[in-house]
């Protein structure tokens, strides 16, 4: 089976100049704990995971720096860099090692350079119980 019969196309993506406070609002939206951050070309450059979201609110010490991290920084300044990305035609076991490999709970599927999905630990479980794999 490969990443392209599992992979989830609904992508829905952060701006890099784009708030804190505008991403969570997104994540939440989305109903999803991570987005792809793109530039003003419409590229993948990072991702911005809850995770990388309650990290820079764990550094904040007063409510004035809370609030400062939600409405006044860049999602460019708390993402993580260059999100790992996988070919829609590249096998679901391999997509499952490198997950496992690296980490992370998703991989970001690029086709000719263009964000074309997402695939998560979530879709190969749901396809390993359901006995699609």
């Amino acid at each position: 089976m490969r990443v392209a019969e599992l992979m989830r196309t609904d992508l829905k993506t952060i701006s890099a100049d784009a708030t804190v406070a505008d991403a969570v609002e997104a994540l939440t939206e989305a109903g999803v704990s991570a987005l792809p951050v793109i530039d003003r070309f419409g590229r993948a450059v990072g991702v911005l995971s809850t995770r990388e979201i309650l990290h820079a609110e764990s550094s904040c010490t007063t409510s004035r720096q809370r609030e400062r991290l939600f409405d006044h920084t860049l999602v460019l300044e708390v993402m993580s860099p260059w999100p790992v990305t996988i070919d829609p035609d590249t096998d679901v076991k391999e997509a499952a090692r490198e997950m496992l490999y690296l980490n992370v709970q998703r991989l970001f599927v690029e086709y000719e350079g263009a964000l074309v999905g997402v695939i998560s630990q979530t879709d190969l479980v749901g396809a390993v119980a359901t006995a699609r794999i």
